[in-house]
């Protein structure tokens, strides 16, 4: 399968990349954090997050998205495929990949390729420019959840900021 659209964009986190991977692949971390996210489980019988895993979301705007699990590659990369039919999207791959660039900074990289169904393969640059937001927010939730923690965490142990 050929996926003719991709969006990317990428983050640099002051975490260690075991933990960071660790947070974000968390379902209950992620609902404290993905504001995007309203609903995160396991589809089937699947109980815990490896390749093969299938696993469903819901937006806060109410879309639905089964997926499965291609890669689970702790701690430096996951990647997902939608298997149900979406209104909006033909074909959906996520990948987020975590790079250490220090002992305590990562960069992560999310990137979404997919193909549209009509008619918003009509209006594809719409939905880039809508997914391409997405992805900012994401990243955006994240680092200001990561902050506010930080910040906590600072305050109960008393550093000088």
């Amino acid at each position: 399968m050929k996926l003719k659209n991709t969006i990317s964009e990428k983050i640099t986190l002051n975490k260690n990349i075991e933990w960071l991977f660790e947070f974000t692949q968390d379902f209950t971390n992620r609902k404290k954090w993905d504001k995007q996210t309203l609903e995160i489980g396991f589809l089937d019988d699947h109980i815990e997050l490896k390749k093969g895993a299938k696993v469903y979301t819901k937006s806060i705007e109410g879309i639905r998205m089964d997926t499965e699990y291609l890669t689970f590659d702790t701690p430096n990369e996951i990647s997902i495929q939608m298997l149900n039919k979406s209104p909006v999207f033909k074909n959906f791959i996520g990948v987020w990949n975590y790079i250490s660039i220090e002992n305590d900074k990562t960069i992560l990289k999310i990137t979404y390729k997919f193909n549209l169904r009509f008619p918003y393969n009509i209006i594809s640059k719409i939905v880039f420019q809508k997914t391409h937001k997405n992805i900012l927010k994401k990243l955006e939730f994240l680092e200001n959840y990561l902050l506010k923690l930080n910040n906590e965490e600072c305050s109960k142990m008393g550093c000088k900021k």
